[in-house]
């Protein structure tokens, strides 16, 4: 089964008397289990695509399918819900709660699904990503390498089909970045996630499988030539 789908997406924004076209028509398919990067300049639109394909913007024209289900033609509130079973989130910034610890940014997940805390999930990602020693430290206590693997865990602990990440390792030093892909591309594997990671730097994409890049609103496939 396809994880993700995407058929003639676009995206398009008034500014005054103008219409800016953010995304143009784009199409592609991610399988479970592969590790794909979208390359591109600040402003091309991957963050945008990111956003439709996590279900936080709609498209101005075109599907999305999740699991091979409509998933831009949901309404609102089904398609929140879908985000939560279904979609991870890892941001730039951890955005880990400041007064929550480690083993508490998991629970918070679990009052926002409605369900009892899977202690034995939890303990078992904690000790994959090497964090197992931090549950009852607060984010003021990490370095921003173990902030980040901690968001990696918030995000793999609902067990989602699709892992979105948007720069997840500008604000970490080279060796850190390094460590954060690896990690992804190794979960990605392990438990068959779709994984789309975004991001300017072309030295963090030889562990991805595929690698797309945005220019101008249009998403190609790339040659590996070309990074």
């Amino acid at each position: 089964m396809k994880a993700i789908e995407i058929k003639n997406i676009e995206k398009s924004f008034k500014d005054g008397n103008k219409t800016i076209q953010a995304l143009k028509q784009t199409n592609f398919v991610i399988e479970p289990g592969e590790f794909v990067a979208i390359i591109g300049p600040s402003g091309s639109g991957k963050s945008t695509l990111l956003s439709i394909i996590g279900g936080l913007q709609s498209p101005s024209k075109g599907q999305v399918y999740l699991k091979e289900e409509d998933f831009s033609g949901l309404s609102d509130k089904k398609r929140t819900k879908r985000r939560f079973d279904e979609i991870g989130f890892i941001l730039q910034a951890s955005n880990l709660i400041p007064f929550l610890k480690v083993k508490d940014q998991l629970r918070l997940v679990d009052k926002i699904n409605h369900q009892s805390y899977q202690k034995d999930h939890a303990e078992e990602l904690f000790n994959s990503l090497g964090i197992e020693e931090l549950k009852n430290k607060y984010p003021s206590d990490l370095s921003g390498g173990e902030r980040q693997r901690v968001a990696i865990a918030r995000a793999l602990y609902h067990d989602p089909t699709v892992i979105l990440a948007d720069e997840p390792t500008a604000s970490l030093d080279s060796e850190r970045a390094f460590e954060v892909v690896d990690i992804l591309a190794k979960m990605t594997k392990e438990k068959a996630k779709a994984t789309i990671m975004v991001t300017h730097d072309t030295r963090l994409i030889s562990k991805c499988d595929r690698v797309f890049k945005m220019v101008d609103g249009n998403l190609e496939e790339a040659d590996s030539d070309e990074y």
